[in-house]
């Protein structure tokens, strides 16, 4: 009887001591901050009269995704230009973006881009989506117009 109840007693030790150490080390990760690089640059020259009066509008949203909840991390909306006035791809506009305070074991970074061209009225729309995933700590997006 003493026998069992010693068997127990360090089984229950054990389990105890397993899952106190597994609560402190494996669940809780440690934050990170995920950077984010947005270039955005025009693929042709636009100078075409086909272009004038042409104008892109360009915004970009960072969801945080923890499961099935979703948040919003961070949104900007650039402001409209003429596909003429957007720099080439060797000197591309640039906008740094840093989400911090990411679960990297449990969330994961989903970038939207939406392009809308509007050209006299007529309006055409394009969306795209990236990921930055579980040990990825940078992620780069270009935008090309």
């Amino acid at each position: 009887m003493k026998k069992k109840l010693s068997i127990i007693a360090t089984a229950l030790v054990l389990i105890s001591g397993s899952g106190f150490f597994f609560a402190q080390h494996v669940t809780s990760a440690k934050p990170v901050s995920k950077d984010i690089n947005v270039e955005v640059y025009k693929t042709a020259s636009y100078v075409s009269p086909a272009y004038a009066n042409t104008f892109a509008t360009l915004q970009v949203t960072v969801v945080r995704i923890k499961g099935n909840k979703k948040d919003t991390a961070w949104q900007h909306t650039f402001q409209p230009k003429e596909l003429k006035d957007y720099p080439a791809s060797d000197k591309p506009m640039v906008q740094k973006i840093t989400i911090p305070n990411v679960n990297d074991r449990k969330e994961k970074l989903e970038i939207y881009y939406q392009l809308t061209y509007n050209t006299q009225g007529s309006i055409l729309n394009f969306l795209k989506t990236t990921i930055i995933g579980k040990g990825q700590q940078t992620g780069k997006l270009n935008i090309q117009i």
